[in-house]
């Protein structure tokens, strides 16, 4: 981590070696927030973008995969009506009726599913590449940790949108729930509009468990991150970087030194990704006397700055974390 650490630092006169020490001592979290006052982060710059684009094309692809489901999810088409009149008079007229209005809503629903998988996939290499990389000498020169860092971010703000559609359109429970209660009957039909929508019993489980939770998308980022830092044995770079990273931000937004509004509001986002995997990485969660995030002045930082559809970004913060309420 010490030349991601110096990059952070920036001008101040630290040494990387205390930092580190900085790092490891569980109540400095005032004084770590302190160390990086001089960090300016420059998210917004399109070059942190095209950095992801060329060399992390599997990234880039998913990220935009992400943004079309999006638009998609937007879209989505509510079947409660139909649904309603197959369960009220369930004639074979009926069913099929529901079922073919439903049926392309649960294939983009299985397309979302698909989706979560893939970024699963991703998170553990960004944070690979954040930790083990770090350490290259010309890492405080490139664009590369930015990049990584805004691909992080990104990923985790396509899941807080996911998220917060997800939970603004009730149709998508009741319609998949229907659709589950009716798979066995409905995938004897002999009609091949209606049998081209089901789906294997063993997917159709795992997607009714996907959806049962309020936060789908962002818990299944959290939990890759969380595999990853247990996998890998080395929970502590990853929870230091993401301390670093949420430093260097911070220092921005309350510095105002970013060089434009949106690369205030990639270090908002950038803030409140580092907050939520931390919290979930680390034993103790952020908002720990014990955490080297100073959630208090971050809380302070944020306010009611807008980061999803119209949400707060405190609001998402608090909505996505194991231990801040």
């Amino acid at each position: 981590m010490g030349s991601l650490l110096s990059m952070l630092r920036g001008s101040s006169n630290g040494s990387s070696g205390s930092s580190s020490k900085l790092i490891r001592d569980a109540q400095s979290s005032a004084r770590f927030s302190k160390q990086f006052d001089e960090f300016i982060y420059n998210l917004g710059d399109q070059r942190n973008a095209e950095y992801v684009k060329e060399t992390f094309p599997e990234g880039d692809r998913v990220l935009r995969t992400g943004r079309e489901l999006l638009e998609k999810v937007g879209r989505y088409e509510d079947g409660s009506n139909e649904v309603r009149m197959a369960i009220s008079q369930p004639t074979p007229e009926n069913e099929a009726a529901a079922w073919q209005k439903i049926g392309p809503s649960v294939a983009l629903l299985r397309e979302c599913f698909d989706f979560a998988q893939s970024v699963e996939g991703v998170i553990p290499q960004v944070l690979n590449e954040l930790c083990n990389h770090a350490n290259d000498e010309d890492a405080g020169r490139s664009d590369r940790n930015r990049g990584l860092a805004r691909l992080l971010a990104d990923l985790m703000q396509n899941a807080f949108a996911f998220d917060v559609l997800k939970s603004s359109i009730p149709a998508i429970q009741n319609d998949f729930s229907y659709y589950r209660r009716t798979l066995s009957r409905i995938s004897k039909s002999q009609d091949t509009e209606i049998a081209k929508y089901c789906i294997p019993h063993d997917v159709s489980n795992q997607m009714s468990l996907f959806y049962a939770y309020h936060n789908p998308m962002v818990k299944a980022v959290v939990d890759s991150a969380t595999q990853f830092a247990k996998d890998s044995s080395n929970e502590k770079a990853v929870l230091d970087c993401l301390s670093a990273l949420a430093a260097g931000s911070l220092s921005t937004v309350k510095h105002r030194r970013a060089d434009s509004p949106k690369s205030e509001r990639m270090c908002v986002l950038v803030l409140v990704t580092c907050c939520v995997l931390y919290d979930w990485i680390a034993p103790h969660g952020v908002g720990s006397p014990q955490s080297t995030i100073d959630t208090k002045v971050i809380f302070d930082q944020i306010g009611d700055r807008m980061l999803v559809e119209s949400t707060p970004a405190e609001r998402v913060l608090r909505a996505n974390c194991r231990t801040l309420r």
